[in-house]
């Protein structure tokens, strides 16, 4: 991201060292107005309610597998347990 940044104004300043100045405040204008575009656009992406939409149901669903992941975990240790306790017991069987 820093190279692109570096890269960028790198090639701006090289375009505004060939340049009159009516270039270069029309190469600054350009340069603002589009940054403008790109806040705008930003904008307009965090306030979408298709967007908020899409979140929610992202944070929904990481929700409920996190959930089913707990449940698969105690039912796992539960027959573990169960099973542990099983085989204790038939080992304690086949000493008598």
């Amino acid at each position: 991201m820093r190279i692109l940044a570096l890269a960028a104004v790198a090639a701006l300043g090289l375009s505004l060292a060939a340049c009159d100045s009516q270039d270069r405040a029309e190469l600054k204008e350009g340069a603002k107005a589009a940054g403008t575009e790109v806040k705008e656009a930003a904008s307009d992406i965090a306030n979408d309610p298709d967007v908020k939409e899409a979140g929610a149901a992202i944070k929904d669903a990481g929700a409920e597998a996190a959930d089913a992941v707990k449940d698969t975990a105690a039912n796992a240790q539960e027959e573990l347990a169960r099973s542990s306790e099983k085989d204790k017991a038939e080992a304690a069987g086949e000493k008598q």
